[in-house]
C-alpha cells in the first residue's frame, strides 16, 4: 500500500509541476517578445532572435503537450473515483522540463540582451538629476517609452537572475523527485514489450523482405521471407559493389 500511495503521489505530482512550469514558460515567452520589441528589434526579422525564441516556444509547448497527454489517457480509480494521470507521460514531461529549465532562462536572457542585469538601481531611477538622462540614452525603440522598457527587463531579472529565480530553478530540477526517480519510473513503466511485439510481427509477417528496399535486401540466411528459402547457414551471394578509382593525386 505504502508504494502505491507513494507512486500515485509522485505522478499526480508531477503532472501538476508541467502545468505550473508552462505557465512560467509562458511568461518567459511573453516577456521576451516585449524585450525584442523594446529593444527595438523584431524576431520575425531576425534570424539571431527568432530562433532561440522558437526553441523557448519548443521547450514549453513540449512539455506542456506531454501533461495535456497525460490527461487525456488518464485512467479512472475504480474505488476512489479520481482519475490518475497517464505515468509514461506525466513522468516525460517533468523530466523534460526539470532538465531544461535552465536552458529556458538562458534562451530569455539571449532575446531579452544585457539590459537585464546592467539597468541603474531604482535610486537612479527616481533622481531628478539623472532621471532624464536615462531616459534619454537607454531608449532603444522610439514607440516604447524607457520606464516600459526597463519594467519588462526587471521582470525577466526577477523570474530568472534574482534569488527567488535560482531557487525556483531547483525545485524545477528536483521537484516530485530528481530526474533520476523519473526516468527510473518511465522505464517501469513503459510498454516496451509492447514495441518488441510489433517488431517481432512485422519480421515474421516479413513485411521487412521488400526486395525493392536496399536495406532490407540482404536478409538473414532463412529468413528472406515468410516461409524461407535458404537454409540456415547457408551462404548469401551478393553482387560486389564497382571498384572506386583513386583521386588524380593517387595515380
Amino acid at each position: 500500500m505504502v508504494d502505491v500511495l507513494t507512486y500515485s503521489y509522485a505522478t499526480h505530482h508531477r503532472h501538476t509541476c508541467i502545468g505550473a512550469r508552462a505557465g512560467f514558460g509562458d511568461l518567459l515567452i511573453g516577456a521576451g517578445s516585449l524585450m525584442c520589441e523594446a529593444n527595438g528589434l523584431d524576431p520575425g526579422a531576425k534570424s539571431s532572435l527568432r530562433e532561440p525564441m522558437v526553441e523557448l516556444i519548443k521547450i514549453v509547448e513540449g512539455f506542456y503537450a506531454c501533461g495535456v497527454a497525460a490527461s487525456v489517457y488518464a485512467s479512472a480509480d475504480r474505488l476512489a473515483g479520481n482519475f490518475m494521470p497517464e505515468p509514461v507521460f506525466a513522468n516525460i514531461g517533468k523530466l523534460l522540463l526539470a532538465t531544461q529549465i535552465y536552458d529556458m532562462h538562458r534562451l530569455a536572457h539571449e532575446v531579452s540582451g544585457g539590459l537585464v542585469v546592467t539597468l541603474p538601481g531604482p535610486d537612479e531611477d527616481h533622481n531628478p538629476a539623472t532621471a532624464a538622462t536615462l531616459a534619454e540614452v537607454l531608449r532603444a525603440n522610439p514607440a516604447v517609452p524607457y520606464d516600459k522598457r526597463i519594467e519588462v527587463a526587471r521582470f525577466i531579472e526577477d523570474l530568472t537572475a534574482s534569488y527567488q529565480g535560482g531557487w525556483y530553478s531547483v525545485i524545477s530540477l528536483h521537484g516530485g523527485g530528481s530526474p533520476a526517480a523519473m526516468k527510473q519510473e518511465i522505464w517501469r513503466r513503459y510498454p516496451l514489450g509492447d514495441k518488441v511485439a510489433l517488431v517481432e510481427r512485422l519480421l515474421e509477417r516479413g513485411v521487412l523482405a521488400t526486395p525493392e528496399r536496399s536495406i532490407t535486401r540482404n536478409r538473414e540466411p532463412g529468413r528472406c521471407c515468410d516461409a524461407g528459402c535458404t537454409a540456415p547457414g547457408q551462404a548469401v551471394m551478393v553482387p560486389l559493389p564497382e571498384p572506386r578509382r583513386g583521386r588524380e593525386t593517387d595515380r
